[in-house]
């Protein structure tokens, strides 16, 4: 079978090929760029060229900049200003990832598409993963169900420390599977609220109420906060935890 694989440089997207090929599959890998962050891109496709190289398999390298700066990063910064928090992640693995990604591997004649994540398709459903410390189909819950049915999610039956320790058992893969992983969004350097600073100010002083509508307190600005956020603002006398009910931008 003729696969695709999105490759982002990491230990699961890496070893999501590498298995594919052992199984006897013509492999291809595919890195997106979505983001314009500084550096970012070059060092992960040097990490995929790297991994291309070791398995002697073709990488694409596909530039969805317009389409994620579109789909997914205006529509996080657009939520916030309008007091909701956003799941940028979900917007992209809908839009973009097995959205935009999909077309191409189609449009390019591969038969499957398979990416890293840990999750399962049993009956034509989204399954949870095997291993539930890194089950992600929280974040794809969201995608059209049609798209099931050109996918493949090799990790979704495995454990994560077992695709690391196999990982480690090849040189050219040892260092990716010793790296440390990420779990923030990936244009975030520091925090979500240096991302909005760029686009909107949200040091805005306002008031903390109760369900009556009393003010008790205050707050550094709506864009901070999110449904049951209990720290950053103020209630006057308060002698337990009080939890954000809802924002009124």
């Amino acid at each position: 079978m003729k696969i695709l694989v999105a490759m982002s440089g990491g230990v699961d997207s890496s070893m999501c090929a590498k298995l594919l090929q052992d199984a006897g599959h013509e492999v291809q890998g595919c890195y997106m760029k979505l983001h314009a962050k500084p550096g970012y891109h070059e060092a992960n496709i040097a990490k995929v060229r790297k991994v291309g190289e070791f398995l002697g398999i073709k990488i694409h390298i596909l530039d969805l900049q317009d389409d994620f700066n579109r789909d997914v990063y205006e529509p996080f910064v657009q939520a916030y200003i309008g007091g909701l928090t956003p799941n940028p992640c979900a917007l992209c693995n809908r839009r973009i990832k097995l959205g935009k990604l999909l077309e191409f591997a189609r449009e390019q004649g591969f038969e499957r598409l398979a990416t890293g994540h840990y999750v399962r398709i049993e009956d034509g459903l989204l399954k949870a993963a095997a291993d539930l410390s890194k089950d992600q189909s929280y974040f794809l819950a969201n995608i059209d169900p049609a798209a099931l049915e050109f996918m493949l999610f090799p990790l979704g039956g495995m454990y994560k420390k077992d695709v690391k320790e196999a990982a480690r058992a090849y040189t050219e893969l040892s260092q990716i599977a010793s790296a440390s992983e990420s779990s923030e969004i990936c244009f975030v350097d520091t925090t979500y609220i240096d991302v909005l600073n760029r686009h909107t100010g949200t040091k805005m002083p306002g008031i903390v109420r109760d369900r009556a509508g009393n003010a008790i307190g205050t707050h550094e600005g709506y864009m901070h906060y999110t449904i049951g956020k209990r720290r950053g603002f103020t209630v006057h006398g308060a002698h337990e935890p009080h939890f954000v009910l809802s924002i009124d931008p």
